[in-house]
Order: C-alpha cells, then structure tokens, then sequence
C-alpha cells in the first residue's frame, strides 16, 4: 500500500512506527532507501520516504515542483520494493531545505536514514551537508548510510519474502554483525540496548569494543602504582553488558578490551559489519556539543552504515 502525503499541508497527527529516508534521486540516496526498505520490513515498521526541493531549487511554479516531487517519490518506492517486497511505503513531499525537512520528521520517527551525500554533494566529499545536520540535530537515532571504498555503495541484503522465514545456518548468522562503541556513557548505553534490540530478532552478533590508551603525559603528577587501564577498561565493558544478558539472555555477544584511539579503533572494526552503532556523545566530551568526536570519526570514515544514537536518553532533546 503506497500513501502520498504533502509534509508542506500535513495536518493532525503523524502516525507512529515508521522509519522516515530522505531521498533526492541520487546514487547515495538510493542506496539509503534500499536500507531503509529492508529495516522497515524487519522491523514491521512503515517506511515513509521523503523528498524535500528548497524554494530556490530549479523550479518556477508550485506544479512543476510537485510534479518532480511525485516523479523522483515514484522512484524511490519502486526501489524500496524491490529491496524489500511487501513493505509499507508513505511518500512525502516538501518544499523547504532537505535538512529542515528531516529533521522536523525526525520528531516523530522511530529511526531516520539518510546517504552520506545527495545531489548537491562534491565528488570526494566524505559526508554531504544535509547528512551532517541529521546526524548533529536529528531527534531520533539517525544510520548514515556510506558508500563503498570501490565507488559504488554499500551493499544491502534484501528482505525475503514475508512467507519466508529468516534462515537458520550458522554460517549465514555469523556474517551478521553489529559493531558497537561502548565507553560507558548514557548516550553509549543506550545504544548498546538499541543494538541489542536490534541483533534479536534478526540472528545477529554483537561485537563491543572499549578503547584505553597510556598516559602520555602526567604533568608533575605520578602515575598510581595500581594503574591498570586495560582493568578498569574491562570493568566498563562488564557493567555495560549486565543489563543487556538480562533482557536478551540468548543473545550472542564478544567484547573487545583494545588499545588505541576509539574512533579509529571502531572504523577498523566496521569492515564487513552490518552496522555500527555510537553513541551522539561519550565520556570527556563538552557539555552541549551536538555530535562527539569518536561519533563524527565513524560517521565520515566507517566501512558500513553507522547509527548515531540521538533522541530521548541520548543527551538530544526529546521528542515532542
């Protein structure tokens, strides 16, 4: 079932359960409503995608925009039933800046997904503008879908049929896997558990990481003789998996204590992931600063697409 809505004239209440994927016809756009098809189809979730032309874009009348809209809208749906055959798809249209555009629908969505870049992005360039405002700004967990080293995009497994169950070969399960950056902090934790949410239902693995690095550098201070950041390192993995084991007991988890610089320890780690998921903001970040350091690394340098953790309980506002 296909729904067309103008965002510009939409009134009343928005339906919930739905993933919202901005779209505007490029290759990267393409790919992230692909992945966008496949998340809703697990997730029973509908998908709305939406495209968004400025008023200075190349238009001159209200008709000839909407025309486009509807022309780039039909698309994206045909894509995202290809990928996905039998989800639920919304189109919505806007005329305003795509990034005012979804970061309004990021109010209401359960998860919002963009390329790295659109149309208006240069060669070269690691992430576009729009897709940096959502991952700075969105209200709700944002995946930033990347493309490939080789050029192309990052591949996306498309969803069986809605007759066909999900396989249960172990070699199958063990390709899947779900990368996640723990440090501790409450934006961290609470993409551990949407990680684990997410690696239930569909057999995947989740592998965590925490960084530790040796002082430098300790002034005219010494160093403790019980110094051990390795320890106490693992010690933050430990409290951070407790809650998880109690709400997914089967689930199958690896952690990893490694040395070395959390952002490019975890960019490494995506090679051939599914998904890695951060945090908005961790430990030692200034108070206010919309998007971390170690979160920014991974949305620009990650080998696969990269959920940012934002919204209620992530240090972003809440949703209204």
């Amino acid at each position: 079932m296909t729904t067309r809505t103008d965002g510009e004239n939409a009134t009343g209440s928005v339906a919930s359960g739905h993933i919202t994927v901005g779209f505007d016809g490029s290759d990267g756009s393409s790919t992230a409503v692909q992945w966008a098809a496949v998340e809703a189809r697990r997730r029973n979730l509908t998908l709305r995608i939406v495209t968004a032309f400025g008023p200075d874009y190349i238009f001159t009348t209200d008709e000839e925009c909407r025309a486009y809209t509807e022309k780039v809208a039909d698309k994206a749906e045909g894509e995202a039933l290809d990928a996905a055959p039998g989800v639920t798809v919304e189109n919505r249209g806007y005329r305003d800046l795509p990034g005012s555009a979804l970061r309004e629908e990021s109010k209401t969505a359960d998860l919002l997904v963009v390329g790295s870049r659109g149309r208006g992005g240069f060669t070269g360039l690691l992430l576009g503008s729009v897709s940096r405002q959502c991952a700075h700004r969105s209200q709700c967990p944002v995946v930033v879908v990347r493309p490939s080293e080789s050029g192309g995009t990052v591949a996306t497994t498309k969803a069986p049929p809605p007759d066909q169950a999900r396989p249960s070969d172990p070699a199958e399960s063990d390709v899947r896997r779900i990368v996640v950056g723990v440090d501790g902090s409450p934006s961290s934790n609470a993409a551990l558990l949407w990680a684990a949410d997410e690696a239930a239902p569909t057999g995947s693995r989740l592998k965590l990481f925490h960084t530790w690095e040796w002082m430098t550098s300790a002034g005219w201070s010494m160093i403790p003789t019980d110094f051990d950041p390795r320890h106490d390192a693992q010690t933050v993995l430990d409290r951070a998996i407790a809650p998880v084991l109690a709400t997914h007991p089967d689930l199958e988890i690896s952690a990893v204590v490694a040395e070395g610089q959390a952002a490019e320890v975890l960019a490494n780690a995506s090679t051939g992931a599914e998904l890695l998921v951060v945090g908005s903001r961790g430990h030692g970040e200034v108070s206010g600063m919309l998007l971390g350091s170690v979160s920014d690394y991974c949305v620009t340098h990650a080998h696969c697409p990269v959920l940012v953790m934002r919204g209620a309980g992530a240090g972003a506002p809440a949703r209204h």
